[in-house]
């Protein structure tokens, strides 16, 4: 019987450590809205939408607005200095944006 226990215990922690990769897999837009490929805050759980694929191709910069949930709030904190890495590259996602809805 001890060995039924072990063996529901162990997968469990199974399920628990998929649930927890999952969560470190998903990631948050923290960039601009940009029309037709991305809003600001979507989560994505299971890899990129191809809109957001295209975005993340035709701006790499992009790919430093893409954080892990966990990371989420140090980024936004970044996102108020106007030195950080993270502002330079929202900058350029505005200005892509614009280019976007003028074209």
């Amino acid at each position: 019987m001890s060995e039924k226990k072990s063996v529901a215990t162990s997968q469990r922690e199974e399920t628990a450590k998929k649930q927890a990769e999952r969560q470190e897999k998903a990631v948050i837009w923290l960039g601009p809205a940009v029309a037709g490929m991305a809003m600001t805050g979507t989560v994505y759980r299971n890899g990129l939408t191809p809109q957001m694929q295209r975005l993340v191709t035709e701006l790499p910069a992009a790919k430093k607005l893409l954080v892990g949930t966990k990371d989420a709030a140090r980024v936004r904190r970044a996102l108020t200095d106007q030195q950080s890495a993270e502002s330079v590259c929202y900058k350029r996602a505005l200005e892509y944006a614009g280019k976007g809805a003028q074209a």
